[in-house]
């Protein structure tokens, strides 16, 4: 028997589905971010450049050669699926070779993400003191708590962690920025903590979403195995 699966994506690729970077002009912002997720970071220059610095190496190259890279109006930078081989330093400039913005990016591996639950009494991650190079401190710094998932019925909602390193005069990284290598610890991951929520529905929002557009696809044999994607899906959001 053939199985006939109905797949749904949005019919427009819509920018407000990506995670949106900013910096303020002239300043070197840091960042920690999951691999995987789509975001762009923005520059608002009309004819800047990037460049781009890998954490495990101080070569600043023109960023023309990651496949998964494409530079939008006003010079903003999108990046898609990206991995955390692509941790580093996103330096865009103008066309005097001034900085206008500088990121530094830490895409902490989603494959190492720590999942809990705070209504089935799971806890997340404690702070860890560790050797790296330099007795520091090891702990989760939290996105807040993101919208419920459904209205007027029980629903979940999530907030995000990413690993960070406090050294002893205070000041914190994100774990891969400051190790500037590969380092694996059990401890050294990112986090996500699930609670049930419920809350009433907000009529503007569920009657302003964008319309869907339908594709069918038939698996010939009963045993395939498919892989089912959400294009504009984050967990951002």
């Amino acid at each position: 028997m053939l199985a006939t699966l109905w797949l749904a994506s949005l019919s427009l690729p819509m920018l407000w589905a990506q995670k949106l970077i900013n910096c303020p002009y002239k300043n070197v912002c840091h960042y920690a971010l999951l691999s995987g997720n789509d975001v762009i970071l923005q520059c608002n220059h009309p004819k800047a450049l990037w460049y781009f610095s890998s954490s495990m190496e101080d070569k600043l190259s023109l960023l023309n050669s990651m496949s998964n890279v494409k530079i939008l109006p006003r010079s903003n930078l999108q990046l898609t699926n990206p991995q955390p081989s692509q941790t580093g330093l996103y330096r865009c400039l103008d066309d005097h070779k001034t900085r206008v913005v500088e990121y530094e990016i830490d895409f902490q591996d989603i494959a190492l993400l720590h999942v809990t639950h705070k209504d089935l009494g799971q806890t997340p991650m404690g702070n860890e003191t560790m050797d790296l190079g330099g007795e520091v401190v090891v702990f989760t710094r939290w996105d807040p708590w993101q919208d419920c998932n459904r209205c007027e019925k029980p629903g979940e909602r999530k907030r995000l962690g990413y690993c960070y390193v406090e050294e002893q005069l205070g000041k914190s990284m994100p774990c891969w920025l400051y190790m500037r290598e590969k380092v694996t610890h059990k401890r050294l991951r990112p986090e996500l903590q699930l609670q049930a929520c419920q809350v009433p529905c907000d009529t503007i929002t569920e009657t302003n979403q964008p319309y869907f557009v339908f594709d069918t696809h038939q698996l010939d044999k009963t045993n395939d195995h498919v892989w089912l994607s959400c294009p504009l899906a984050s967990i951002y959001r």
